[in-house]
């Protein structure tokens, strides 16, 4: 992983897509997928600091911040929007 950035971002972007479209909408699946990009951006950087760089930690790592950064993303659109994800 310490040298393969964008191929580390897939998780990101496959839980992203993956929550957007639990939420159902075409705008919760673009920010979605966009918040999983930063997250598993954000969790490459923390992982490579630390050293994990190879194995189950850090597909884990990915996978956790990505759904964190996709989470918290759709949950700040709806905020600032003031309307609620479908249900």
């Amino acid at each position: 992983m310490d040298d393969h950035f964008w191929p580390a971002m897939y998780p990101g972007l496959i839980v992203g897509i993956l929550y957007g479209l639990s939420l159902r909408g075409v705008s919760n699946t673009v920010v979605s997928a966009l918040g999983g990009l930063i997250g598993a951006a954000i969790a490459y950087e923390i992982l490579t600091a630390v050293n994990l760089n190879d194995g189950l930690p850090s597909v884990i790592g990915l996978t956790l911040a990505a759904f964190v950064g996709a989470f918290a993303l759709t949950r700040a659109m709806h905020r600032f929007s003031g309307t609620a994800p479908k249900s």
